[in-house]
């Protein structure tokens, strides 16, 4: 394990970072031995995702889009005690549909998380918003579904955006997805939780407390001739995110999974199957990527 002695004042804050990540299976009596840092699981889609955001991308644009924004919602139930409500819900649509038909230059993909049910989560005002702005030809939403959730992984609606927008920071994966892609990317969080690392982003830059300062930002965002690189930059902690960035997170997993299986075929211990494969790991990507109970 790399002290926090002997490395950098940044360095350290991302190895303390990590600790306390770790430190929740502790706080939950979880009987772990070992955390594996690996990096995103799903850095490989986008390369794949490439081909279809085009095609999305080129149809807005040749219906009139010169700024194209896309939205990550996070599904809804009808008891907000347990979920976000249908209210969130209402606003992560009609908010930036309202701007749309304002704004003639404006494109916008909404990425639902669950689309089967949706008319009835944001009712019919603001379905009938949605069906005007489909009717321009700037409005694309990812509908097709398998099972309970939308298709298509959200990679694709990031990469034919300028922008993206996830409407709940308390579940940010699929903005981190966004912001790991090098897409500007901003966060809602109207749940207000202070606790979490995204909340360390700078505000009124990448994390706002309502839809209205959001799209004010945008607007100014996408109005400015020299835009500020600073708007939905993540830069100051992808590298506590993802200290890898490299597309290699699922073969990482694969690879020490398949390390596991290796030391079963040799009758190894448990023990001797997970440090043997811990070791391993840690040659090739590094000791601090390996976290241990404290």
């Amino acid at each position: 394990m790399k002290s926090i002695f002997n490395v950098s004042d940044e360095e350290a804050k991302r190895i303390r970072n990590l600790h306390e990540v770790a430190g929740v299976d502790k706080k939950i009596s979880s009987n772990y031995n070992y955390n594996i840092i690996t990096g995103y699981p799903k850095d490989y889609a986008k390369n794949f995702a490439m081909g279809d955001a085009y095609k999305i991308r080129n149809l807005l644009k040749s219906n009139g889009a010169k700024n194209i924004v896309c939205v990550l919602d996070e599904n809804s139930l009808d008891d907000s005690r347990w979920h976000t409500g249908h209210k969130y819900q209402i606003e992560n649509y009609s908010f930036i549909l309202e701007n749309l038909l304002r704004d003639k230059h404006l494109g916008v993909i909404f990425k639902p998380k669950r689309s089967i049910d949706l008319r009835k989560r944001i009712g019919e005002e603001v379905w009938s918003m949605l069906e005007k702005a489909k009717d321009t030809g700037r409005c694309y939403i990812f509908d097709e579904t398998i099972g309970f959730t939308t298709l298509s992984t959200p990679i694709v609606a990031c990469l034919a955006s300028d922008l993206c927008i996830h409407s709940h920071l308390c579940a940010g994966t699929a903005g981190l997805e966004s912001a790991l892609a090098g897409i500007p990317t901003i966060l809602i969080d109207r749940e207000f939780t202070p606790a979490s690392i995204l909340n360390d982003l700078p505000k009124d830059h990448v994390v706002f407390n309502n839809w209205c300062d959001a799209i004010a930002g945008m607007n100014e965002y996408f109005s400015s001739k020299n835009r500020d690189k600073e708007f939905g930059n993540w830069s100051l902690i992808l590298d506590d995110l993802d200290p890898f960035q490299d597309g290699l997170a699922a073969q990482r997993i694969g690879d020490f999974i398949e390390s596991l299986f290796e030391g079963f075929k040799n009758n190894y211990s448990r023990e001797e199957i997970m440090m043997r494969s811990v070791e391993k790991y840690a040659k090739k990507w590094g000791s601090d990527k390996i976290i241990e109970p404290t």
